[in-house]
């Protein structure tokens, strides 16, 4: 008997438990769809560009109201743009998001082999033009009296101008729609080079820093280049020259991502330094932009070459 109500207690913990992490699973899947849902909408009101969206739109009421398509030329030509105008921004209501909606829909379901933009763009323009289709009786029944006919009558006409018109204002904005998504990602190509950019200026001027601060005040400025003597550095920039107790290796390991090079054992130049070289017999040397001629040594001598374009 205890046996018996060990086992029943057992059985209910476990029942909790089990009734626990279903109730946790539940609502995570839950805040899962809340998530993707408000990301979805966060992401179509990002995609909307309200400005350029009225101008397109506007641009197709003044082709329509001019045209007058659909036997309107008898009708009075601020009359006719007044109709146009509720009816495309009417269909952009409609048109801009159930396409956004949809196509994320499809891209999520669709079979791999068909899912593509100009497929998931013809299956959300249909259906958009569908509901289209089903109000517009409505909005020209509130102008011209239109239901002579049936309601369902109407509806086929209805849904093939609505596909005409709406797979036309569609193209459009798919069209506008890619070219501001070039836009923005030729502008965060930009972006990130500069950060890119920055970074390696940092990279480089960082250490460098770190050399030019030991200086005093005065002598502190573009680095031209460095002189190994004895144990001391002789540091030269444009606004003169400072001994510093260091070793000419760690100098240059401070220096390993700046513009420069090393010429001999005991000269490293700046390579924005260099404005001129010259021959001393066979040997090369270089001249620096205060006047410092700085040799080469032969162990350097293809390095210097190749950094200098020299033949």
């Amino acid at each position: 008997m205890t046996i018996f109500f060990s086992a029943q207690s057992t059985f209910r913990k476990v029942s909790s438990l089990l009734r626990e992490i279903i109730k946790k699973q539940d609502v995570q899947l839950a805040n899962r769809e809340i998530n993707f849902n408000n990301q979805s909408i966060r992401e179509f009101l990002d995609a909307r560009d309200l400005a350029t969206d009225t101008v397109v739109v506007a641009i197709f009421v003044l082709f329509l109201t001019f045209l007058r398509p659909f036997g309107m030329h008898q009708i009075d030509i601020f009359y006719a743009g007044f109709f146009w105008s509720v009816m495309c921004f009417t269909g952009y209501v409609i048109y801009s998001p159930t396409m956004f909606f949809l196509s994320k829909l499809l891209d999520r379901n669709l079979p791999e082999r068909i899912n593509n933009k100009a497929v998931r763009l013809v299956l959300s323009t249909l259906v958009a033009s569908v509901l289209m289709g089903l109000l517009a009786p409505f909005i020209i029944n509130l102008f011209f009296n239109y239901f002579d006919n049936s309601y369902l009558q109407s509806l086929p006409m209805s849904i093939l101008y609505c596909t005409v018109i709406g797979g036309i204002i569609a193209g459009v904005s798919s069209i506008k729609s890619l070219m501001l998504q070039q836009q923005q990602l030729l502008k965060q190509s930009a972006e990130e080079l500069a950060l890119e950019s920055e970074k390696v200026d940092t990279t480089q001027s960082q250490p460098i820093e770190s050399l030019i601060n030991e200086l005093p005040i005065a002598k502190r400025g573009k680095l031209i280049c460095l002189q190994m003597d004895d144990h001391y550095l002789n540091v030269i920039t444009d606004k003169g020259e400072h001994l510093l107790l260091m070793r000419f290796k760690d100098a240059l390991a401070k220096l390993e991502h700046y513009d420069g090079f090393q010429t001999h054992r005991s000269w490293w130049v700046a390579k924005d330094a260099v404005v001129d070289t010259k021959k001393d017999g066979r040997k090369l040397i270089l001249v620096l932009q205060n006047g410092t001629e700085v040799p080469v040594s032969q162990t350097y001598l293809a390095n210097t070459k190749a950094v200098l374009d020299l033949k």
